[in-house]
């Protein structure tokens, strides 16, 4: 039942090649609801998908800039200029 709610919102095979972080997240989270006493496919599919969506190309890992700056330094537009007085 587990696999069948994983693989109807799309953490399938091909979701564990290609973000294996992602898809054992979802893995997990079903897991310890299923073991907390959620029994039907509709309350763990319901939950799974207001916890972390629906798998997809479309999604993308959130990524942020900011170590890049903290080796680079801030672009220009970003830095903050000395003010005259």
């Amino acid at each position: 039942m587990i696999r069948s709610v994983l693989d109807d919102a799309g953490y399938d095979a091909n979701l564990l090649v290609e973000d294996q972080r992602l898809f054992n997240t979802a893995a997990l989270l079903v897991t310890k609801l299923f073991l907390s006493g959620v029994g039907s496919r509709s309350a763990l599919a319901a939950k799974l998908a207001c916890q972390l969506g629906k798998a997809g190309k479309h999604r993308q890992p959130y990524r942020s800039s900011l170590s890049r700056y903290a080796i680079q330094g801030l672009p220009l537009e970003l830095q903050s200029r000395p003010r005259l007085q």
